[in-house]
């Protein structure tokens, strides 16, 4: 940690100086082995007004690589360092390291204005011309293009040329340039669709048997960030959840390890799922079984095959158990419709139930 700090000192990012603040000083280790110097910064964060600028919603980027034929990604050199904090901002920074106390003269990791001040300057400095081709999320910045090879380079050049009069530097060990095919968000996004990670999957399949509530719950966090992949996925996991009810004791039983081990085999046979074509009208498929229901979206492309966009599922609990079928059949309708409203709204949907 004291080669750490001594080093961020050097490169401008901290400066050794008094200040009435201090934050204790955390660290996590990176999957190189280096260490990352993190601000635990909750007491100050409560006295802090919130950042209304927000990077974009997961969703939206994925919506954006509809049509690309060539995708670049784009990792700056530790983001955050690389943007100034005002001066008079700076002693609400401080952190005392044995017996030293430092405050820092870019933006740290920690504080709640961190990732609303960072989104906000990249919108700055890459401006809104180039909306259209590029999506900055976090320290990633993702370029998508529906043209040609040439027209590609044109659009990296016109991103990097804004980063280099800004003065940002890119970490290019982690840069990605002209693929088919990237790892970003924890999927798999190529120009065809998006697909699960391989890794996550692997972890999916070699979990053990839980034998306590942290367990189960830390198995369906896992299960629960792929469950767009999954048809009839909540009501797959209905034994498993009855064991997080309150004041139910835990016990593994045979119905529980037979849902176990189904939904294990759902995630060896995920799709790929397709990015929506904003020209091509939505198909809606829900359905009801009295205990759950699932909907999928997909559209039909010009060879007449099916496009699956996703699935959703929902558990059917307290008095929705107890409605008529068309009430639990319209029910379905309506989750479905607020699940993928970012793709229908505005556009012609058609329903089928």
């Amino acid at each position: 940690m004291e080669e750490k700090l001594n080093e961020m000192e050097q490169a401008g990012i901290i400066t050794r100086t008094s200040t009435p603040y201090s934050s204790p000083l955390t660290f996590t280790l990176k999957k190189d082995g280096s260490i990352r110097v993190l601000l635990d910064a909750r007491s100050i964060n409560k006295k802090m007004v919130a950042e209304t600028e927000k990077p974009p919603i997961q969703l939206d980027i994925l919506n954006s690589f509809h049509g690309a034929n060539y995708i670049t990604t784009i990792d700056l050199n530790n983001a955050y360092f690389q943007i100034p904090i005002n001066k008079d901002g700076r002693k609400y920074t401080g952190f005392t390291f044995n017996g030293k106390s430092y405050v820092y003269n870019v933006l740290p990791q920690g504080l709640k204005t961190s990732v609303g001040s960072f989104s906000r300057a990249m919108n700055l400095i890459l401006g809104p011309e180039v909306q259209e081709f590029c999506v900055n999320y976090l320290d990633d910045l993702a370029i998508i293009t529906t043209g040609t090879l040439d027209k590609h380079l044109e659009h990296i050049d016109i991103v990097l040329s804004k980063l280099n009069k800004a003065g940002l530097t890119c970490n290019l060990q982690k840069c990605e340039f002209i693929c088919k095919e990237i790892k970003m968000l924890g999927f798999i996004i190529s120009t065809e669709g998006i697909k699960t990670d391989p890794d996550k999957i692997r972890a999916i399949q070699e979990f053990p048997a839980p034998k306590k509530i942290k367990q189960l719950r830390a198995f369906l966090g896992l299960c629960n960030f792929y469950r767009r992949f999954i048809p009839n996925y909540s009501e797959s996991i209905i034994p498993l959840c009855e064991l997080l009810k309150k004041g139910r004791k835990f016990q593994w039983s045979g119905k529980e390890q037979k849902a176990f081990d189904f939904i294990k085999q759902q995630f060896i046979n995920t799709i790929q799922l397709h990015h929506p074509d904003f020209n091509k009208p939505y198909y809606l498929q829900t359905d009801c079984s009295g205990v759950g229901m699932a909907g999928v979206l997909y559209q039909i492309d010009d060879n007449n095959e099916m496009r699956i966009l996703g699935y959703h599922s929902k558990a059917l609990k307290g008095p929705e158990l107890n409605w008529s079928v068309t009430e639990q059949e319209f029910y379905a309708v309506i989750s479905c419709l607020k699940k993928f409203e970012t793709y229908l709204r505005g556009s012609k949907v058609i329903i089928l139930n």
